[in-house]
């Protein structure tokens, strides 16, 4: 057994009861793997309690931790979110059609959800969160508080992510770690400003399990027979929170009544109201309701699969992905709504586009719908919607694991520091792997623009492997170049920590990513930082393209609380962008002295892309100062601009390692410099269209 999981606390918010089959697999494993694991429900139109009951969980109301003494908290806040609330509804045209009616109760509820929040995360101080996801208040309450405490937060993915695309703008900020079953939903998500780096791919963590438990337990003829479908095809129709017009499908259940062989499930939303649910059922005609089963929360949805041949979608549903894992033929109906979704299971081949009219023609003709579906159709759709069908559940485990480590303070051990220092300057600099003209041009501006600006030394850190021209380039440098050869399995930032110290000689130390190039004066520029601001700085420059955008202008945090440059992509010449000012951290090139970077304990390895980033929050955090990056547009860099692909496993670090600090704060910059959002748009439409016509 895993030791590391003994006693620590995990709490998980669960909603509707459709939804906890996500995470009840993973609190399931971890309570036996030793973990304190509970539930926390939360207030709303339909209780949430019901849920935690039903399955039998180990649960306590958000309510549970407020008291007497929380009142005057509790009512302040209330009073905020009337206010704001108020102000929304009068200027926001898009929300005040939508004629949205939330009542006092709402506010206060949210009020009180707000402070119960903080309260239980500060009292049961949990070693990770988790949450289906968010977006709903209650998930984006927890995630807040989570947040502050400094307590690592994991979303799960809900479903499909089948919306109206416009739906997905702005409303996919995450601030939390998000683990999604596939790679689809992750480019669906970043397409509308997710943050990329930490939406990760982990398959599904109950398909696999639920179908082994119906084979198994044989479920499929228990249901059957509990139904009373004895030899009947029965197809299974699945209804939204919004059932559609019963005059649409009276086609469709009419044949399902006149044709012998044929029996015909009904399953109502949960989140359907009871009365709208009794409304629709007694409207059908008493002629065909013998061969209509109407359920609304009785049975599971995979239950009900199994007993079923055939699943039917008035709309795309998370439904749709586990029928075709249980191996049922899929129909999606269409013509029931005025608007349709984007996604689209037909479209991708693996379910069959049908009206209701056409759908009971092929019941009616006994047709064989599962021939009609491509296997090697069904082959991809899952290697695109799904990461893995088995193992889900241990792989987010794992995650989690690595999370709360990276969570938990190391203690800071000093590099050794050289016996002398002969250098005023020792420049790090890591060498491509395969662009050795690049690298050549970035050696070459190193030497032109440094000239008569002090004594200076170059370490590369040399990959396990580059191409013959990079080693061509490497054997040909000559005077105070030193050559350090990273390790098998060794990262750069590992190999600076491990072999730099023993033989740099530079009073400051400069480390650059790969082709950070410096333009001229860039040395005298920090030779000056040093002396106007001392050596308990950390020091970067502004780096610009070719065509003269800016790459890095110091670092801020977007919506996402992801890190950004400060004046992405206008043009180097836009008069805030060239204000020295501090910021919260600094990359592409630091710049510090060796005294402050072996104090520092240097790099953290595990950072791997964030790794300067990481250096920058760490001696913040050891010097107590909010102050420690100073931005120096004086020092000018230049470098191609290239998307990243960031691997998971840095994000994974860099994000439990500073959750706390990490606050959005881009925008609180630009509203400080007195720029609006209209002007940075107009700003970068003029950059974009100066680089168009440029080539």
């Amino acid at each position: 057994m895993d030791s590391f999981w003994k006693n620590k606390k995990i709490i998980a918010y669960v909603a509707l009861k459709h939804h906890t089959r996500f995470i009840v697999p993973v609190m399931e494993k971890l309570s036996a793997l030793g973990a304190d694991t509970r539930y926390v429900v939360a207030q709303a139109e339909r209780s949430q309690e019901i849920t935690a009951v039903e399955l039998g969980l180990n649960y306590r109301h958000i309510f549970d931790y407020l008291s007497l003494d929380d009142n005057t908290d509790i009512h302040a806040n209330y009073l905020r979110e009337r206010r704001v609330f108020s102000q929304a509804l009068c200027k926001d045209f898009a929300l005040a059609v939508q004629m949205v009616t939330v009542t006092d109760k709402t506010l206060y509820a949210t009020a009180q959800e707000y402070i119960g929040f903080r309260n239980m995360i500060r009292m049961e101080k949990p070693d990770i969160c988790f949450a289906l996801h968010e977006l709903n208040r209650w998930g984006k309450t927890f995630a807040f508080w989570a947040k502050k405490f400094n307590v690592p937060f994991i979303s799960l993915q809900e479903g499909l992510g089948y919306n109206q695309d416009f739906g997905y703008t702005g409303h996919v900020q995450y601030s939390t770690l998000n683990l999604v079953w596939g790679e689809r939903i992750k480019k669906k998500f970043s397409g509308y400003e997710a943050p990329v780096e930490r939406i990760i791919p982990v398959g599904n963590t109950h398909i696999s399990r639920e179908k082994a438990y119906q084979e198994e337990n044989n479920i499929r003829a228990k249901m059957r027979k509990t139904l009373k479908l004895n030899k009947k095809t029965v197809p299974l129709l699945i209804f939204t929170s919004h059932p559609p017009d019963r005059n649409k499908i009276g086609a469709l259940m009419e044949t399902v009544a006149k044709q012998p062989h044929l029996k015909m499930i009904i399953k109502f939303h949960p989140a359907c109201r009871y009365e709208i649910y009794e409304e629709w059922k007694s409207a059908i005609p008493q002629s065909w309701q013998n061969s209509l089963i109407f359920v609304h929360g009785k049975y599971s949805a995979y239950d009900l699969m199994s007993a079923s041949d055939l699943c039917v979608l008035c709309a795309p549903s998370t439904t749709g992905i586990e029928a075709i894992a249980f191996g049922i033929p899929l129909v999606q109906l269409t013509g029931l709504t005025q608007v349709e979704a984007p996604y689209s299971f037909s479209a991708q081949g693996v379910a069959l586009e049908m009206d209701p009219a056409q759908l009971a023609r092929a019941l009616a003709d006994k047709m064989d719908l599962k021939e009609k579906i491509a296997g090697d159709a069904i082959e991809l759709f899952f290697k695109n919607e799904l990461t893995q069908t088995t193992g889900a559940t241990d792989r987010i485990i794992e995650i989690a694991k690595k999370v709360i480590t990276a969570n938990t303070p190391e203690p800071i051990i000093p590099l050794p520091a050289p016996k002398t220092e002969s250098y005023e300057w020792s420049l790090i600099i890591p060498v491509p792997a395969d662009s050795p003209n690049q690298f050549l041009f970035q050696l070459e501006h190193i030497t032109r623009h440094s000239e008569g600006q002090g004594r200076y030394e170059v370490i590369l850190i040399e990959p396990e492997t580059v191409t013959p021209e990079t080693v061509t380039v490497l054997d040909s440098l000559s005077g105070d170049v030193i050559r350090l050869k990273t390790d098998p399995g060794q990262n750069t930032w590992a190999c600076i920590n491990a072999k730099a110290p023993g033989i740099m000689t530079g009073k400051k130390i400069i480390v650059f990513t790969e082709l950070a190039c410096p333009l001229q004066n860039w040395l005298a520029v920090l030779n000056k930082a040093f002396s106007t601001h001392g050596t308990d700085k950390i020091f970067g420059g502004k780096v610009t393209t070719a065509q003269g955008s800016i790459v890095h202008a110091g670092m801020v945090l977007n919506t996402n609380n992801s890190p950004v440059s400060a004046y992405l992509h206008l043009n180097t010449g836009f008069a805030p962008a060239n204000r020295e000012r501090s910021f919260p951290m600094l990359d592409h090139m630091v710049c510090l002295s060796a005294g402050l970077f072996l104090k520092s304990g240097g790099f953290s390895p595990r950072a791997g892309t964030y790794a300067l980033m990481d250096l920058c929050l760490k001696i913040r955090q050891q010097t107590q100062s909010n102050n420690t990056c100073v931005f120096l547009p004086g020092l000018q860099i230049l470098k191609p601009h290239e998307v990243q692909e960031i691997p998971a496993g840095d994000a994974l670090f860099f994000f439990a390692r500073w959750h706390a600090l990490l606050w959005d704060n881009e925008n609180s910059l630009y509203q400080n410099e007195g720029i609006s959002p209209r002007q940075l748009d107009a700003a970068r439409m003029a950059q974009a269209q100066k680089q168009v016509n440029a080539f």
